[in-house]
Formats: C-alpha cells, sequence, structure tokens
C-alpha cells in the first residue's frame, strides 16, 4: 500500500460505509465524497494517487468529474464504478481520463485486483516522477558548475595574459596569489623559489597569522614532484605542500595552512587549472631570464 489514501466518490451512503470498511479491512486507507462537487473540494487540498468514483451521480456527473480531475491533478488515477458498461460510456470514460472501470454489482476481491493494478501503476508513475526532478536538478548543478568553472577559466586566462608581460617573479606572483586568497580561502600561505645556482631556495611571499620555518626546515623541495600533506610544523591543522613545476625543472612551492579541517583537495580541478596556469606564467618568465643571461654572456 501507498500512504496516501484512495478517495471513494459516491452519493450513496450505503456503498459508501460498505465500501469503506471492506477496503479498509484489506489495508487500504479510504476517504469520501458523497458528491462530485464534494471531491473536488477534497482534491484541490490534497493529492490523492487514486479515485474510485460512481458514474451516476446527481450534480456533477461521473464523467464531469473525471474532466475536472483531470485538469486539477493529472496524476490522479481513476477508477469508475458503473452499472451501466456500454461500450460508448467506457469510451467516454476513458477519454475523460478513466484509468479502468468495473462494473455493478461486483465482488470485493474484483475491485481490489483492479485498485492494486493502479495502485503499482501509481507507485511507478511516483518514481519516474522522482527520477526526473532528479535528473533536472543534476543538469541543472552540472550546468551551473561547468558555466562556473568557464568563468573561472576565463578569469585565469586573463592572469596568464597579463603575467606574459611582467619582467619580476612578484609582481607576476601577486595576482595568483589574490586569486588564490578569495577562490580557496586559506588561512595562510608561503610561496618559496629556488635560488640562484647553487642558492638555496628562499620566502618569496607570505600571509598568516604563523610563524613559518626557516627555510632548512622544509628539506630538499626540489625533489618534491607531488602535492602532499604538510610534514613541517607550520602551526595550521592542516597544510599542503604543492609543488610548481615543469618537467624536472622546479618553478616554485606553494605551502597552504588552514585552521580546522578544510574543503580543500590539491586534485580539485579548479585549483589543479590555477596551478597550470601559474606554471605558465613562471616558465615563461624562467625562459625569458634564461634567454637574457645568454644574450648578456655573448655581448
Amino acid at each position: 500500500m501507498i500512504p496516501e489514501p484512495i478517495l471513494l466518490v459516491d452519493d450513496e451512503a450505503l456503498v459508501r460505509s460498505t465500501l469503506r470498511e471492506a477496503l479498509a479491512n484489506d489495508g487500504y486507507a479510504v476517504e469520501t465524497a458523497d458528491s462530485g462537487e464534494a471531491a473536488l473540494a477534497l482534491i484541490a487540498k490534497k493529492h490523492y494517487p487514486l479515485i474510485l468514483t460512481d458514474l451516476n451521480m446527481p450534480g456533477l456527473p461521473g464523467l464531469e468529474l473525471l474532466a475536472a480531475i483531470r485538469e486539477k491533478d493529472p496524476a490522479a488515477l481513476c477508477v469508475v464504478i458503473t452499472g451501466y458498461p456500454t461500450t460508448d460510456v467506457a469510451i467516454e470514460a476513458l477519454r475523460k481520463g478513466a484509468y479502468d472501470f468495473i462494473r455493478k454489482p461486483f465482488k470485493t476481491v474484483e475491485l481490489e485486483a483492479v485498485l492494486d493494478r493502479a495502485l503499482d501503476h501509481a507507485r511507478l508513475m511516483k518514481k519516474v516522477e522522482n527520477y526526473q526532478a532528479d535528473l533536472e536538478s543534476r543538469v541543472m548543478t552540472r550546468t551551473w558548475e561547468l558555466h562556473a568553472f568557464h568563468e573561472e577559466v576565463l578569469r585565469l586566462n586573463a592572469l596568464l595574459l597579463s603575467a606574459q608581460k611582467e619582467i619580476e617573479l612578484e609582481p607576476l606572483v601577486r595576482p595568483f596569489l589574490d586569486h588564490l586568497r578569495t577562490r580557496f580561502n586559506p588561512d595562510g600561505w608561503a610561496f618559496l623559489v629556488p635560488g640562484a645556482g647553487a642558492d638555496p631556495w628562499h620566502y618569496l611571499s607570505w600571509t598568516g597569522d604563523k610563524t613559518w620555518p626557516e627555510v632548512e626546515a622544509w628539506g630538499d623541495l626540489g625533489a618534491l614532484h607531488e602535492a602532499q600533506e604538510c610534514t613541517v610544523a607550520t602551526g595550521y591543522s592542516e597544510g599542503f605542500m604543492i609543488p610548481l613545476r615543469h618537467g624536472d625543472t622546479p618553478l616554485g612551492m606553494l605551502v597552504l595552512g588552514f585552521d580546522g579541517r578544510s574543503a580543500f583537495y590539491p586534485s580539485d580541478r579548479s585549483f589543479l587549472l590555477w596551478k597550470r596556469q601559474l606554471e605558465s606564467a613562471l616558465l615563461g618568465l624562467h625562459r625569458a631570464l634564461a634567454l637574457g643571461r645568454m644574450l648578456a654572456g655573448k655581448a
């Protein structure tokens, strides 16, 4: 059984009470209406997956009731009770929206077979409706995500284009770090770069209320190829070390610190896009400086 009750519509009180009692004894939940008008008033307030109605009633006739139900609640299934099941009546009832009909007099077991078939159909319709709603929600969410990612691509492309005119490291990196702060909300970060020749790495920029460790504490940063959780005490409860590289050439090291558990992951595609664009900008400057040194050496 489904939790919503069946609505029984019949102008005869004895029929209503008899059917209601018989169906209730078999586990159905039944509400009643003594006219088509009363039925419509109930339907306006709640959804009935199944409506069992007599065709021959004073006031609003059964066929007109079927049409009104179809307009107000298309998901409701109507089973018609009639003492005159002619072909014309059956066709007209189906045209008005009836799911099935049963002829008077009938046995309770015959009625229950029709009702069970209708209720199974109602369950299937509900599943389809839920599936469609879930699918529409997924499509809307995915569309929004794609739109947001497209906007992210445009913003980062603009940063990369702007970085191409920079000839110094700090002004090149700063816009990327500003974007990092607003997009991923770290509580602190440090950006390290390798020195020239045999010089060790050094801090280019940092932020946060913690004291970052000495450069020597990080070990051989050039050997780190993949992002990993921070292995050096920084004062943050969660941290990540993220190398910036081009092949075997280290370009920089980003360390992110978070107070408390964060939703950040280095594999997030928006972050990977940010990282790749910054690596492209750093590589461009690295090549430009190398070319400048080569030309200076030939001068």
